[in-house]
């Protein structure tokens, strides 16, 4: 009884948890999404990075007062040269206004630097927030676990069914 419980407790904890890291690893798509608009939008989405279209510059997301200095390129996972290397593209292509095609070389050069940062190693977005993302484990790795916890639940349940199944000698 106490195995089919605890089996059953898997399944329960196990099936959230996919849907949760499911949701998470969504979300965190929007972080290296790279967010073209003018002065004066609203910056509004999970994007860490806006640029203006019409000189290529990062946008003050934030209040200036509250962080201090002028707007920068500060992707979350990236180094200095990399982020250097973005505000440098963006700028340089940005002189008379950034068209389709040079948004487009901009967010495939960020592209490339997030395609080094292993999915489990990238930064957690403020939309996982639920245990155990504190510890690392959210997004793809919360899927995992939760995958295997179900699997050790349905292996349990079924452990247990056939330690049940009465022996029928003949």
């Amino acid at each position: 009884m106490v195995l089919a419980l605890g089996g059953i407790g898997l399944m329960a904890t196990g099936l959230p948890f996919v849907l949760i890291g499911v949701l998470e690893q969504r979300s965190a798509g929007d972080m290296y999404e790279v967010a073209f608009q003018r002065v004066g939008q609203e910056c509004s989405g999970g994007h860490e990075l806006h640029l203006d279209v019409d000189s290529g510059t990062p946008l003050d997301c934030s209040p200036s007062y509250f962080l201090g200095g002028s707007p920068r390129v500060d992707l979350p996972g990236f180094t200095d040269a990399q982020n250097d290397e973005v505000a440098e593209l963006g700028e340089r292509l940005g002189g008379e206004g950034l068209t389709e095609a040079e948004q487009r070389r901009i967010q495939d050069r960020v592209d490339a630097f997030v395609a080094a940062v292993p999915d489990g190693d990238r930064p957690i977005p403020d939309s996982a927030t639920v245990w155990p993302a504190d510890a690392g484990v959210w997004g793809t790795r919360r899927v995992w676990l939760g995958i295997g916890a179900a699997v050790l639940g349905v292996l349990a349940v079924v452990g247990c069914f056939l330690l049940a199944r009465p022996s029928v000698d003949r």
